[in-house]
């Protein structure tokens, strides 16, 4: 099932499932509309049972006029996109979250506009008639909210929150699904600024969070696991930033004895590496697995989600940028997939990049052992020293759309390359062999 979200211009949201095969092909598709000229100003949840029903919630409103007014649904359909049954609540108020549990009983929590920050458990039973509906404050001053079930079916909240004007914190709610009470309530990561990155629950009840706390000096990450059922604090891994440079943002939990945090690590004040740390659910960290280097190639790289192959391999997928350290100026956005092996380091990339390069940024670049390019950022001449005709004979210059504007061919260990009618701006500089068949390039900058 894939939905589509289109915001067509002066016009209200549309929303669309597509139902795909195997070979993704649409088997069929259907466009989400209620009766009464009901307007759909935000689809916040869409989940799928095991059994292929399609749930949606959200919020919207009715036309102006008499009938004019607020309201939000929750919509159970079956894998033909057929309606099954469709409720809707007309007051000002949005259906942010909704979960489904093994017996296709639907949990959604009904963030108010008037009542913040109170909010609305209401459950509703297989048929779609209500089971139990609940009112509940979590903790006061929060600016986010988040939900899962855990393997009780019991709701968890969580998001962030203000502990007074310069302190942040997360928040942690465990409610009861049958009688509705809490049954645990924490306050964890007080910090100047606090980012909860990521939260996951494995079969065994244990929650993992990443969290990233900002002071006003440093930065650091926190890895922490508890028991869900009873708020105790197995283990604490705090990752300093200021030591090793890694920022993790997203959790990876599998069913083995170990999970994986993937990010970045980064490399100077610009560029970083796709990065992912192992660890083992006791809290002992199990080495690390760097993604394939793009910082020499002056681009910026990290790594956004994974998951787990049937081999028990992370999987991982990222983007890929530049950055100009003159120009301030990007132009390369690539997305990435890798897989790694059980040895910390990656087995298959799929990228779409440009040709290898070694150079690193500075006035100096240096190619190989004793090759130069200099000056860099150039006016007028480039100059390039110490090159072997029978390694590279040819030179290209390419501007960044791809257009050739200068070939030079290689006679001589040193080549003055005249760049005075080239606009300013970046170039990529290809040195390549007609015999060996391979090539370097490197990026150069014409500021005048």
């Amino acid at each position: 099932y894939v939905l589509k979200r289109s915001y067509p211009y002066g016009q209200n949201p549309e929303y669309t499932v597509y139902r795909l095969n195997s070979n993704f092909d649409i088997v069929t598709q259907r466009t989400i509309t209620f009766p009464g000229d009901y307007a759909i100003i935000n689809l916040n949840a869409f989940e799928i049972d095991d059994d292929g029903n399609v749930y949606l919630a959200g919020d919207g409103q009715y036309p102006d006029g008499p009938g004019f007014g607020f309201a939000s649904f929750v919509l159970k359909t079956n894998k033909s996109l057929v309606n099954r049954w469709s409720r809707m609540d007309s007051v000002q108020t949005s259906y942010t979250r909704l979960h489904v549990d093994d017996h296709q009983r639907v949990t959604v929590v009904e963030d108010f506009y008037t009542n913040y920050p109170a909010l609305k458990i209401i459950r509703i039973n297989a048929q779609g008639t209500s089971a139990a509906t609940t009112t509940l404050v979590p903790d006061a001053g929060r600016f986010s909210l988040f939900s899962m079930l855990d393997n009780n079916d019991h709701l968890i909240l969580y998001g962030g929150k203000m502990v007074n004007d310069t302190v942040q914190a997360m928040y942690l709610c465990k409610v009861s699904r049958f009688s509705g009470n809490v049954l645990m309530r924490k306050s964890l990561f007080a910090a100047p600024g606090t980012q909860l990155n990521d939260l996951k629950m494995d079969e065994e009840g244990r929650l993992f969070r990443i969290v990233t706390l900002y002071y006003y000096d440093r930065l650091f990450t926190k890895i922490r696991c508890i028991i869900v059922g009873n708020g105790q604090l197995l283990w604490n891994r705090t990752v300093q930033f200021d030591q090793d440079s890694c920022q993790l943002t997203r959790l990876v939990v599998t069913d083995a004895d170990r999970f994986f945090a993937v990010g970045e690590k980064r490399c100077g004040s610009y560029f970083a590496r796709g990065y992912a740390m192992r660890v083992k659910k006791s809290g002992q960290l199990d080495g690390s697995l760097p993604a394939p280097d793009s910082v020499a190639y002056q681009r910026y790289h990290t790594l956004a989600d994974g998951m787990i192959d049937p081999n028990g391999k992370l999987i991982a997928i990222g983007n890929t940028n530049d950055f100009d350290t003159i120009t301030y100026s990007s132009s390369y956005y690539r997305a990435f997939a890798v897989r790694f092996n059980e040895h910390c380091n990656n087995t298959t990339v799929k990228e779409d990049v440009l040709p290898e390069t070694n150079a690193q940024a500075g006035t100096d670049e240096i190619l190989s052992e004793k090759l130069h390019l200099y000056p860099n950022p150039v006016q007028n001449q480039l100059l390039i020293s110490k090159m072997k005709p029978e390694e590279y004979d040819r030179i290209t210059i390419y501007n960044m759309q791809g257009a050739e504007v200068l070939q030079h061919h290689v006679t001589a260990s040193t080549a003055r390359l005249d760049v005075s009618h080239l606009a300013e701006g970046v170039y990529l500089l290809v040195l390549r062999s007609s015999v060996a068949l391979k090539e370097k390039t490197i990026k150069f900058v014409v500021s005048r």
